[in-house]
């Protein structure tokens, strides 16, 4: 790939009057995938370069990608693409963010860079070669490393670098007999060196049989105190999340566009905060969706809104200054863990399904999921297949109490959490 240096493109930009920004996306990856079915392994490795140029033009705004990088596409856009192409509506408001910073930041560990293919081997032999009861089989098995580096550069010289990188791994075993069949899993990204042991493999196969015992438990549709896994509480946190913009805000197509500021919206016990000087988090973005360096800001606190997302249209819209908060950055819910967050609880979600139903206009939903019975706060009992009613700002309006179970991976530092008179049918 061509060298990609900032005075060029800078001159590009000086040559053709053109306001407006380029990103380019540099990635690479080693992947390692196991099929049991057909004792098939595979390797592969791959590269790949992507370009998003975006032009602004009294004060309308397009942007487009190109497959690749080099002056030469780019200056073909600029001469002749741009004649062309259909710009967004006419709107005051979009000007250039005005950002002339030069910021490099490198998130990646070195132990990643240099793992090797025979290296991801010695992990996947650990899963062949481990001792699975005689009911249980070997489903997938994939493990894979990603590298990254995103570069910004704007017609102000401004000049932006995040470099990181990050582990997967998956793994599925399988019990079956006859029509009856569950599969268990484990997915997980990291920071660190990726280690498939003996003691995981074996915590995985307790899970899947006690998932396959005969359940006696009959449970009855009605109020009941529950408990939400971490990742089922980032998937509603996800959707609260995405009605913060102030974009849909101003348009009346977000929830929370009926709320004054100070509104007490949800339970008072805890804050929200956008925060990206979280550190060792697999997805964390030191700069915004517009490339300014993002800012820690507080989203909510004691769960009264504080801020929204801004992008530079919609701060200048409100005369604010840029907040560097147009996206998600990381995370983080700042709560008291109680160790007895299960206490009262009769059930555990573990996995909810079809979140893209949850009606948008008011937050109801009814997902299906799989779920634990639970006494005195331990596993008595797994069914699957029962559905969670209520809607998001209730449900939050009832939270018991929080756990300590936060993950360093994705870009969420949250709890799991329990919930008071739940409905379930």
């Amino acid at each position: 790939m061509q060298n990609i240096k900032q005075e060029e493109i800078i001159k590009l930009f000086q040559k053709y009057w053109w306001d407006g920004s380029i990103n380019i996306n540099i990635s690479s990856s080693k992947t390692l995938e196991y099929s049991p079915l057909h004792d098939e392994l595979s390797f592969d490795s791959s590269e790949s370069v992507s370009t998003t140029v975006t032009f602004i033009s009294n004060h309308k705004k397009s942007v487009f990608s190109l497959d690749g990088y080099s002056l030469e596409k780019i200056e073909y856009a600029l001469k002749d693409i741009v004649k062309t192409i259909h710009f967004w509506q006419y709107d005051t408001d979009i000007i250039l963010p005005k950002m002339s910073d030069c910021v490099e930041k490198d998130f990646s560990n070195p132990e990643l860079e240099n793992l090797t293919f025979d290296d991801l081997k010695k992990e996947y032999e650990v899963f062949r070669d481990f001792a699975f009861e005689d009911s249980i089989s070997r489903e997938w098995f994939s493990i894979w490393v990603q590298s990254g580096t995103h570069i910004f550069i704007n017609s102000l010289w401004a000049y932006k670098v995040q470099k990181d990188n990050v582990a997967f791994y998956y793994v599925d075993i399988l019990w079956e007999n006859g029509e009856k069949k569950e599969n268990h899993y484990e997915y997980t990204s990291t920071k660190n060196i990726p280690h498939i042991t003996i003691k995981m493999l074996a915590k995985l196969q307790q899970e899947l049989l006690f998932k396959i015992s005969d359940s006696q438990v009959k449970l009855q549709p009605g109020k009941y105190d529950i408990a939400l896994d971490r990742d089922v509480v980032i998937d509603f946190l996800d959707i609260i999340l995405w009605n913060l913009g102030a974009e849909s805000m101003r348009e009346w197509v977000s929830l929370f566009s009926k709320y004054d500021i100070w509104d007490a919206i949800f339970w008072d016990n805890f804050t929200l905060i956008n925060n990206p000087e979280l550190q060792n988090y697999t997805g964390t973005m030191l700069f915004d969706k517009e490339w300014i360096t993002a800012k820690k800001t507080v989203l909510f606190e004691k769960w009264v809104l504080k801020s929204k997302f801004y992008d530079y249209k919609n701060a200048l819209k409100e005369w604010l200054q840029y907040l560097g908060n147009s996206t998600v950055s990381n995370i983080e819910l700042i709560a008291e863990p109680s160790k007895n967050y299960l206490e009262g609880c009769h059930i555990l979600f573990t996995n909810l399904m079809a979140f893209h139903t949850v009606d948008e206009s008011t937050w109801k939903f009814s997902l299906n999921g799989e779920w634990y019975i639970l006494e005195n706060g331990k596993k008595t009992d797994y069914i699957k297949n029962i559905s969670l009613s209520w809607n998001i700002l209730e449900l939050f309006s009832s939270i018991k109490a929080f756990w300590d179970d936060v993950k360093a991976d994705g870009n969420f530092k949250v709890p799991s959490m329990s919930f008071k008179n739940q409905t379930l049918i």
